[in-house]
């Protein structure tokens, strides 16, 4: 089963480490491509295993995009990070005063 959350022109997939699921996404994605005339720019985007994940780096590869662990950050929230800790959510604090100053 994969899961997905779209935003904008952002989309999170979440999917179980099994050889079909990623080759149907991998599937999906070259479908997506070639009947709605839109360019999946891979290089773009990361894989962000969650636990062990063995041959993440041929698993990035056969995606065509990069690694990345958490925490991470996705559209400048914090991702994996520990939700309480101060330290984390301090430059999205500021980076909201900032905004509402002007």
């Amino acid at each position: 089963m994969i899961s997905h959350l779209l935003f904008v022109d952002d989309t999170l997939i979440f999917c179980k480490l099994e050889v079909d699921q990623l080759g149907y996404l991998r599937c999906i994605l070259v479908l997506f491509e070639v009947m709605l005339g839109f360019k999946i720019n891979l290089s773009k985007s990361v894989l962000i295993p969650i636990g062990e994940v063995p041959e993440l780096n041929n698993l990035a590869q056969f995606f065509g995009c990069g690694v990345d662990y958490l925490p991470s950050s996705y559209l400048g929230l914090p991702l994996g990070a520990t939700y309480k800790c101060k330290l984390v959510w301090d430059p999205v604090v500021e980076r909201f005063w900032k905004k509402l100053a002007g």
